[in-house]
Order: structure tokens, then sequence, then C-alpha cells
């Protein structure tokens, strides 16, 4: 199961308005204390679903294109 974990503003090289989201990968196990869950990777994509990665400091870039966003 996968999981958003928040939602970023940011404004592209063009000056576009852009939502960039993470997400975390949650396995969820039943035990004898009752259900347990166990977060794992992380990723990041565009609301339209492209994939970003992180440069650090409120910065990403676009995987497909290169375009640098930097948050709003």
């Amino acid at each position: 199961m996968e999981r958003e974990i928040s939602r970023r503003r940011c404004i592209g090289d063009d000056g576009t308005p852009l939502v960039v989201i993470e997400y975390q990968h949650v396995e969820r196990r039943r035990t004898e204390s009752g259900e347990r869950s166990y977060p794992g990777a992380r990723r990041s994509a565009l609301a339209s679903g492209e994939p970003v990665r992180s440069l650090g400091d409120g910065v990403w870039e676009v995987v497909a294109t290169g375009e640098v966003l930097r948050r709003a």
C-alpha cells in the first residue's frame, strides 16, 4: 500500500505553479497486539503522476524533462 505524506507547492522554470506530492510505501500486518504499519521507501511525483527527484533544500527535478522546480 502507498500513502501520501506531504504536498508542496512549487514553481517551474517557466513560472508555472505545480504540486509535488511525496508518497511512502507502507506494509500493514496483523499481529497478536493488533494491526501494525511498517513504513518503507518514499517517492515523489507531480500531481499529474510524473516522477520527480529531490535535489535538496526545496528543489526538485522532473525526471523526464530536467525541469527544475522550486518551493513556492
